[in-house]
């Protein structure tokens, strides 16, 4: 950055919110780290600046690119939470588990209510509206004036997922027989999420022995593995526990399994 010394996490969010203060038509409402709160074109925004920082890193000189990228982005994709028919929506309309105590969080600050469906493990299925910086919860309300039901939303909502899970999902495989493992590791805010995806589950079970389990300990991290070896299987385990506990964004230590193209909690024997 012309012979300066780049700019650390801290400094760089310090940085994008001197500049956003400036700016005639962004408000900023708030920061805490590397999350800010703006509002643009009357729409609240969610600002995460990991991603924008790590482009940032790659190269420090480029700063003021990076900046007006970042400017670009929050004015041209503002959130379509307001959207007035489904259509205008649709595209980007996306399930998201979210555990249950979501829902009171909701009912105590007095929010419209979300549409959702109960899942398994104390979790329910939420749905979003994609957009590049955050999402926004999809409420009765937005049924309402769209003019669907919830089993309309979540068809559209599955078959989006789907389709980015095919389009854009990353697998990795590692191990061998009782040792080997699946890892969903995408980072786009659905990796558990793809536990609704039977079929995709089920293409992977030929390759564990034994009944395969799924662990999403965090809404960024779904693995599949094997119980045939039962070492294993408790390592596993006691490892989803901690991550569930300890994690950003945790979901639940309970495990999970597909039977006759169900998901189902695993049940130790």
């Amino acid at each position: 950055m012309n012979g300066q010394t780049p700019l650390d996490r801290a400094a760089f969010a310090a940085e994008i919110e001197r500049r956003l203060l400036a700016e005639p038509d962004v408000e900023l409402l708030g920061r805490e780290g590397e999350v800010m709160q703006v509002r643009v074109a009357n729409q609240r925004m969610r600002i995460d600046l990991a991603n924008v920082y790590s482009a940032y890193a790659e190269a420090p000189e480029h700063l003021d690119l990076v900046y007006s990228t970042l400017l670009r982005v929050l004015h041209e994709q503002t959130p379509a939470r307001d959207a007035r028919t489904f259509a205008e929506v649709a595209d980007r309309v996306m399930p998201m588990l979210k555990p249950i105590a979501l829902l009171n969080a909701v009912f105590e600050r007095k929010l419209p209510m979300l549409a959702y469906r109960p899942f398994l493990a104390d979790l329910i299925i939420a749905y979003v509206i994609d957009e590049p910086q955050s999402v926004a919860y999809i409420n009765e309300r937005h049924l309402e004036r769209w003019g669907i039901s919830e089993h309309q939303l979540h068809e559209r909502a599955l078959a989006n997922l789907a389709a980015r899970t095919q389009a854009h999902a990353h697998f990795l495989m590692t191990g061998e027989g009782a040792q080997r493992l699946i890892v969903a590791n995408t980072q786009d805010g659905y990796d558990a999420t793809r536990l609704l995806l039977p079929d995709l589950l089920a293409s992977w079970q030929p390759h564990f022995p034994g009944n395969m389990v799924i662990g999403i300990p965090n809404r960024d991290f779904l693995i599949a593995f094997s119980d045939a070896d039962e070492g294993i299987l408790t390592s596993v385990a006691h490892q989803i526990q901690l991550d569930a506990a300890q994690r950003e964004y945790g979901l639940t230590d309970q495990l999970f399994t597909i039977e006759n193209g169900q998901i189902r909690e695993y049940v130790w024997e």
